[in-house]
C-alpha cells in the first residue's frame, strides 16, 4: 500500500454537544489519525444555511471548536478533511435499509429541483463556497463535496434530475479551481448508482464520467441512495460488494487521468492487481479500532451497531467498544 494514499471516509458521529462536536467527536478523530493515514475526513457536516440529514448534523461555523478540531488531526499525523453537505427543508432519512418505492424517490427528486429553479439552486452552491472558504480558514487541507447518497448535491448534478445541472457542473468546476490554488486538496463523493433500477439503467455510465471529468483531485466512489437502497452504500453481501469494485474499477479504467477513491471494504482486495489511480477509502474498519492500520488483521466485526440512525439511536456506536 506505500504507492496508495488511505483516506478516513466520512461519517456523521452525532457526537455533539449543544450542535456543535464535542470532546468525544475529537477524541474519535485525533485517535484514528496518524502518519500512515493520509487524510481524516469529518463527515456530513452542514454548510451554513443548509439542513442536516439527521437531527445531529453539525453544521459548519466560526466557532474555534472547528479549528481545535483540524488541529487535533493535523497533530495525530494525518491531513485534516471536511466533508461537506446538505438536505433540504423538511428532508427524512428512511431508517429501513431499502425502500419500497423507489420510483417515488427519483420522481420527488426531479419535483423538487425543478420547483428550486436557478436562483434556489445558486444560494445552494454560494453556501458551499462560503463554507469551503471558512473550512480553509479553520485548518482543513482536504475539502470534499457530497454529492452522493440522494443529497441536494446529488441532485444537482445530475442531468438525469436536474435539467441545469450544467450551471451546477460549472461552478463547482470553479470552486475545485479556486482551492487548487489555494493548495487545497479536494474531492467529491458520488454514488455510482442510486439502486433504483430503471433510473440506473440509463445514463449511468455519462453521469460518472461528467463528474470525473470535475478538476477535482480525488472522485470519491460511493453508491447508493439512503432513502431507497442503503445496503449499496453499506455493502456486506458478496455479490453487492463485487459489484462495487467492478463499478468502481471500470469508471476508473475510463479515466486513467483521474485520482479515485475504493471504498466498501476495499482493504481486503489485493492492492498489487489494482490500477494506480485507485487509493483506499477506509469507514467501519477504523470506526471498530482505532490503530487498525497498524493491526490491519483486527477491524470491523459486523456487528452494524454503527449505524445509529437506522437502529433509532442517537449517537455512533460499535459492537467492539460495547465488548472491549
Amino acid at each position: 500500500m506505500n504507492d496508495r494514499r488511505i483516506f478516513f471516509l466520512g461519517v456523521n458521529t452525532g457526537f455533539l454537544a449543544d450542535g456543535k462536536p464535542d470532546e468525544r467527536y475529537l477524541r474519535f478523530y485525533a485517535t484514528r489519525s496518524s502518519s500512515s493515514l493520509h487524510c481524516a475526513i469529518i463527515g456530513n457536516v452542514v454548510v451554513p444555511g443548509g439542513y442536516g440529514s439527521n437531527a445531529v448534523s453539525p453544521t459548519l461555523t466560526a466557532e474555534p471548536v472547528w479549528t481545535d478540531l483540524a488541529a487535533a488531526i493535523r497533530r495525530g499525523g494525518s491531513m485534516p478533511g471536511i466533508q461537506l453537505a446538505t438536505a433540504w427543508e423538511g428532508y427524512a432519512g428512511s431508517r429501513r435499509f431499502v425502500g419500497a418505492k423507489p420510483h417515488e424517490i427519483i420522481q420527488k427528486a426531479r419535483q423538487l429541483v425543478t420547483g428550486m429553479g436557478r436562483g434556489r439552486i445558486a444560494g445552494v452552491l454560494d453556501s458551499f463556497e462560503a463554507a469551503a472558504a471558512m473550512a480553509e480558514r479553520h485548518g482543513f487541507s482536504h475539502i470534499q463535496l457530497h454529492a452522493a447518497h440522494g443529497y441536494l448535491l446529488g441532485l444537482l448534478v445530475d442531468s438525469r434530475i436536474n435539467s441545469d445541472s450544467m450551471y451546477v457542473l460549472e461552478r463547482l468546476a470553479t470552486l475545485a479551481v479556486i482551492l487548487r490554488r489555494a493548495k487545497v486538496e479536494t474531492s467529491i463523493r458520488i454514488s455510482l448508482k442510486t439502486g433504483e433500477p430503471n433510473f440506473d439503467n440509463i445514463g449511468t455510465a455519462d453521469f460518472q464520467d461528467t463528474i470525473a471529468r470535475l478538476p477535482f483531485d480525488y472522485i470519491d466512489l460511493s453508491s447508493g441512495f439512503y432513502n431507497i437502497d442503503k445496503r449499496l452504500i453499506y455493502p456486506t453481501h458478496p455479490n453487492i460488494l463485487a459489484a462495487r469494485l467492478n463499478e468502481s474499477l471500470e469508471t476508473g479504467a475510463r479515466h486513467p487521468d483521474r485520482a479515485f477513491i475504493l471504498s466498501g471494504r476495499a482493504i481486503r482486495h489485493d492492492w498489487t492487481k489494482l490500477p494506480s489511480n485507485v487509493h483506499l477509502g477506509l469507514c467501519r474498519d477504523l470506526i471498530a479500532n482505532p490503530n487498525f492500520l497498524q493491526e490491519p488483521h483486527s477491524g470491523c466485526h459486523n456487528h452494524n451497531k454503527c449505524h445509529y440512525y437506522s437502529r433509532g439511536s442517537s449517537h455512533l456506536t460499535c459492537g467492539r467498544w460495547l465488548n472491549a
